[in-house]
C-alpha cells in the first residue's frame, strides 16, 4: 500500500531511496556478546542451583538457554511484563510438554493449542516472538533431557517435573528482568499487526502443519532431533505480506552446507568438549551474521551450532546434522505447498470481495498491549 504522506512503500521503493545505515561493527559485537552472555548465564544459575538441590551437576540444567532465548525474543519485541507472563507461562507448560510427549496424540493436540495462540497473537504482531515458546517446547515434548545420569527419562516422576518447570521459569525471568536494565535507551520496536484474514490463513497453516508432523515424530521415535522440524515449521512460515519463498530457499541451502560442517567436525574432533566450544563459536558467527543481514550465513553457522550444543555424545552430532538436512527439506516444501494454497485462497477471497477484518478488535488488543509495556 502507498500512504498519502510518503508517496512510496515498501513494495514500490525507487532505487534512489536511502537505505537504512547498517548497524556499527562495534556495536554489533557488543549485542553477540550480550546475547551469548544471557544464554549462558542462566544455564550456570541452573547448574549451580540443581547441584545444591541434588548433590549432582544436572546435564538438564544446560537447557537453561532454551527458555532465556524465549525470554529474550519475548522482552525486546513486547516488553518487561510481557516477557515475564511468557516466563510463567513457559514454567507451567515445560512439565506438561514432557507428559505430553507421552502419547502421539496427546503431543499433537497440546501443539496445536500452542499454535492457534500464536496465530491469535499475530492480531497484535507479537507472531514472531510467540512461535519462540512452541518451538522450544517441541524438544521438552519430543526429546526430554535425562536427569541424575539416567539413560531414560522418566516423564512422569514429580521431582523431575518440577526441576523442569523451575528451569524453564527462572531462566525465562532472567533475561525478562535484566535486558530492559541493559537497554534502557532502546524503544521496544513499533509492531505490525495482521488483518484477520491474514491471520486466519496462517493460524490454519501452522496448526494444521505442526500438528501432522508432533504426531508423525512422536509416532516414529527413533527419528533423532525431531523438534527440528516442528521449528522449522514454525520459523519458515510467513504470514500476511512476508509471503515470498525466498526465505525458505535460503535455509535449506544454509543448511545443505551447514550439515557439511557437521560431518567435516566429527571427522576431525575426537572431545565432546570441544564440539560443544566450537558449537558456541558457531553460534557468535551466526549472531554477528543475523545482525550484519546475512542470513545465508547465519543458516550456514546455525545449523552447526544447534547439531554441536544439542548432542550429548560425538555419534549424535553426526546424526543430528543429517537429520537437520531432512528437517529443512521437508518442512520447506510443506511451507512452500501451504503457502502456494494460502496465496491462492487469499486471491480468489479478494476477488469474492470478502472482507472479515476488524480493526476494532486490532485497535483493543494493541491498546492492551501499549498499556502492559507501560
Amino acid at each position: 500500500m502507498t500512504t498519502s504522506g510518503s508517496g512510496t512503500s515498501q513494495d514500490t521503493a525507487t532505487p534512489s531511496a536511502k537505505k537504512a545505515p547498517k548497524m556499527p561493527v562495534k556495536r554489533r559485537l557488543i549485542l553477540v556478546a550480550v546475547g551469548l552472555g544471557l544464554m549462558l548465564l542462566p544455564a550456570i544459575v541452573m547448574v549451580l542451583i540443581t547441584w545444591a538441590g541434588t548433590g549432582t551437576v544436572q546435564a538438564a540444567a544446560t537447557w537453561a538457554s532454551i527458555p532465556a532465548i524465549v525470554g529474550v525474543a519475548a522482552v525486546m519485541s513486547g516488553g518487561r511484563r510481557y516477557a515475564v507472563i511468557v516466563s510463567i507461562v513457559m514454567g507451567f507448560l515445560a512439565p506438561l510438554s514432557i507428559v505430553a510427549g507421552i502419547s502421539p496424540v496427546s503431543g499433537a493436540a497440546l501443539m496445536a493449542i500452542l499454535c492457534m495462540t500464536v496465530g491469535r497473537m499475530s492480531r497484535v504482531g507479537l507472531q514472531k516472538s510467540g512461535l519462540m515458546v512452541p518451538v522450544m517446547l517441541a524438544w521438552a515434548l519430543i526429546d526430554p533431557p535425562a536427569w541424575n545420569g539416567a539413560a531414560t527419562v522418566y516423564p512422569v516422576d514429580t521431582a523431575y517435573l518440577l526441576w523442569m518447570a523451575l528451569i524453564f521459569l527462572v531462566c525465562g525471568l532472567i533475561p525478562a528482568l535484566l535486558v530492559p536494565l541493559l537497554m534502557r535507551k532502546r524503544t521496544t520496536p513499533t509492531l505490525a499487526p495482521h488483518s484477520q484474514s491474514e491471520a486466519v490463513t496462517y493460524t490454519v497453516m501452522i496448526t494444521t502443519l505442526v500438528t501432522v508432523a508432533t504426531f508423525y515424530v512422536l509416532d516414529n521415535p527413533k527419528m533423532i532431533g525431531g523438534a527440528f522440524l516442528i521449528a522449522v515449521i514454525l520459523v519458515m512460515a510467513p504470514i500476511g505480506s512476508a509471503q515470498t519463498l525466498k526465505p525458505t530457499i535460503f535455509r535449506v541451502l544454509g543448511t545443505v552446507l551447514g550439515s557439511v560442517f557437521v560431518i567435516l567436525l566429527v571427522s576431525q574432533v575426537h572431545s565432546l568438549g570441544l564440539v560443544y566450544v566450537i558449537g558456541l563459536v558457531f553460534i557468535i558467527v551466526a549472531l554477528f551474521a543475523r545482525l550484519s543481514g546475512l542470513a545465508w550465513v547465519y543458516y550456514v553457522f546455525m545449523v552447526p551450532a544447534t547439531a554441536c550444543l544439542n548432542a550429548t555424545t560425538l555419534t549424535q552430532v553426526g546424526e543430528l546434522g543429517k537429520q537437520r538436512v531432512v528437517d529443512n527439506v521437508v518442512g520447506g516444501i510443506l511451507v512452500i505447498i501451504a503457502t502456494a494454497i494460502a496465496i491462492s485462497y487469499s486471491q480468489w477471497a479478494t476477488r469474492r470481495g470478502e472482507s472479515t477484518d476488524s480493526d476494532d478488535e486490532i485497535e483493543l488488543g494493541t491498546q492492551v498491549l501499549a498499556d502492559a509495556r507501560n
